[in-house]
């Protein structure tokens, strides 16, 4: 539902641009300034999770989104309104996917945990994969329909205000600044350092794929565009399928061992897949790099949702994906700074072997290990 946003609405937007006579650069702030309050605005939004609870925001948050995506095509005759309603949008969606993971971790804690995130992996994948071609659909009848289907989120955010309950003991009599010196000890930590590092680790080698590697099998393999295509879809789908099954592998295996397996197949996949001479070993390597992204990311969700104590658990996850969205940022820039000193096949090929021996890291997460397969939490 959340994903409602960017993913079903993205088909509506040549049509929208055509029926309100926008420029290309006004049809991309409709975007940006969706995007950039949703970046901002998700540690606040965290913090106040924290202090008043899950529920008020996570489900006012869903009343709001849709509200909002009603709104949107009624005060279309106005751009510059238009753009306000859009940004409070955003505003709502910082509300929404952060505390998605921050409530599994109040719910569940061990494999039950595990198997949730993965499960949430499965849906946001869906997401991904179906909303455009609803939304393509919608806007057959109209440009403002896949808009208004926002407004479905509605009975999902009353759902929430009617059976969401609370974690005990959120609020304490602690000062709002002795609250952010605790979450900041909480940052300090070894264990935790190591799983910000993971976790930037992987947005960096997933942003960097997404840029280059179309441009290297294009450019300099003589691939076509379909086939880098085929190639990220391979991967994403494979990383789906691990993730249903995340839960039962944290019963075979510690979920260390399945986290250095993961960034070693990671690195292992970024060196093989410039390398390997034909199309089907490609695809074969590409398997394995969802495979490995999927690891990655089931469990380094799992392992943060439970590092914390629940009066911080929402601030922490909060704060823990801006440094992944800066990641994200980061990760164009810097690897094209590395093109540009060697070659895309290179920098690829240095950049996996720098994460294959940074999967000695894992080791600095048992004390999470432990805490998230107890339940318990520092």
């Amino acid at each position: 539902m959340a994903l409602t946003g960017v993913q079903m609405i993205s088909p509506a937007l040549p049509i929208m641009r055509d029926a309100l006579g926008l420029s290309e650069a006004q049809l991309s702030l409709v975007m940006s300034v969706y995007l950039l309050p949703a970046a901002l605005a998700a540690v606040p939004m965290g913090v106040l999770a924290d202090r008043v609870g899950r529920r008020i925001v996570f489900g006012s948050s869903f009343i709001g989104f849709g509200v909002c995506g009603a709104l949107l095509p009624v005060v279309a005759g106005s751009f510059e309104l238009f753009l306000g309603v859009r940004f409070v949008q955003g505003v709502m969606f910082a509300g929404l996917l952060p505390l998605t993971m921050t409530i599994l971790g109040d719910a569940f804690s061990g494999p039950l945990l595990i198997g949730a995130q993965g499960r949430r992996s499965v849906a946001m994948s869906m997401g991904d994969g179906l909303l455009p071609i609803v939304g393509g659909l919608l806007v057959g009848v109209g440009w403002s329909i896949p808009w208004l289907g926002q407004m479905i989120a509605i009975p999902f955010g009353i759902a929430v205000l009617a059976a969401v309950v609370d974690p005990p003991a959120l609020t304490s009599d602690k000062k709002r600044g002795a609250r952010f010196r605790d979450l900041g000890h909480v940052f300090k930590n070894l264990s935790i350092a190591a799983l910000q590092y993971m976790g930037i680790l992987r947005m960096f080698l997933k942003f960097s794929m997404l840029t280059f590697l179309p441009l290297f099998f294009v450019d300099v393999r003589g691939f076509s565009p379909a086939f880098a295509g085929l190639v990220i879809g391979v991967a994403a789908l494979s990383g789906t399928v691990i993730a249903l099954g995340a839960g039962r592998l944290a019963l075979v295996g510690r979920p260390t061992a399945w986290i250095t397996l993961g960034t070693v197949m990671m690195g292992a996949s970024l060196v093989l897949i410039v390398l390997v001479p034909s199309a089907v070993l490609i695809l074969v390597t590409a398997v394995a790099y969802g495979v490995s992204d999927g690891l990655m990311g089931v469990f380094t969700n799992s392992f943060v949702t439970s590092a914390t104590i629940p009066k911080h658990r929402a601030s922490f996850v909060a704060a823990t994906g801006a440094l992944r969205n800066f990641a994200k940022f980061l990760a164009p820039v810097a690897f094209g700074l590395l093109v540009v000193g060697s070659s895309i096949r290179a920098s690829f090929v240095l950049v996996g072997i720098f994460t294959v021996a940074s999967a000695a890291l894992a080791l600095a997460l048992r004390p999470l290990e432990q805490r998230l397969m107890r339940g318990t939490s520092i």
